[in-house]
């Protein structure tokens, strides 16, 4: 599928990985991101290699042909390991989980920086004003909140645009990644994302989704949910 300049740059902002092979300790703030100058070399030393494409309006960086894509898979992502951490930060990205100045863990440890796991933590989402032992090494990645839809005036709901990105990216991350609970109640079960992609006439695409979701836990109420979804199609429609 790709992705786009800026989000390539969020994402390696997130990856503690890449951070802790690019930045020197002595230079650790808040926020925590690699430079632009980064990426840019990336491109250019890539160059032949990847090609831009236009898809809705927005410019993907894609591999050149499928078999550099296959190339790349074997040499980084033979490890299943690797491709479930890659998606579930692929997935992070897409849920806004570090959005909105919400920090995450970083820390650094006989001068290499380490990854966390971060369900060793507590969860991004929730507010606590007590101070931890992991606080100092918890830094703000600026990475863009990621609703369903952008809205100019709160006062007209139905002028929006659709994040398309989110709504194209975010169901093959989870499945990929394994994160069934936020697969289920961030995506299938979420009104918000059911209503938007009826709203913008989606409603084959949100029943592929249920279906592959479905696939993926077993869980009855999807199964339910598109049941009930198929019997009143032709009055949604």
């Amino acid at each position: 599928a790709g992705l786009t300049e800026v989000e390539l740059e969020d994402i390696l902002s997130l990856d503690n990985i890449v951070l802790g092979d690019v930045i020197i300790p002595t230079y650790l703030k808040n926020p925590l991101r690699i430079s632009y100058d980064l990426v840019a070399k990336l491109k250019e030393e890539l160059e032949g290699y990847l090609v831009e494409r236009q898809v809705r309006n927005v410019t993907l960086m894609v591999w050149a042909n499928r078999h550099l894509h296959l190339i790349a898979q074997k040499l980084y992502l033979s490890n299943e390991e690797d491709v479930h951490q890659m998606h579930s930060l692929l997935a992070e990205y897409f849920l806004g989980a570090w959005a909105g100045g919400r920090k995450k863990i970083f820390t650094y440890d006989n001068n290499h920086f380490t990854s966390l796991n971060i369900s060793h933590h507590k969860n991004p989402h929730q507010q606590s004003h007590e101070k931890t032992s992991s606080d100092k090494y918890s830094y703000d990645r600026q990475t863009p909140e990621q609703p369903w839809v952008f809205q100019c005036n709160l006062l007209e709901p139905d002028i929006f645009f659709v994040n398309h990105r989110k709504m194209t990216e975010l169901v093959y991350h989870l499945t990929r990644s394994g994160r069934t609970d936020d697969l289920m109640f961030g995506v299938i079960m979420n009104f918000s994302w059911l209503y938007t992609m009826i709203k913008i006439g989606q409603f084959e695409k949100a029943l592929t989704d249920i279906d592959l979701a479905y696939s993926y836990t077993q869980e009855k109420e999807l199964k339910f949910l598109a049941t009930t979804l198929r019997s009143i199609k032709v009055k949604v429609l």
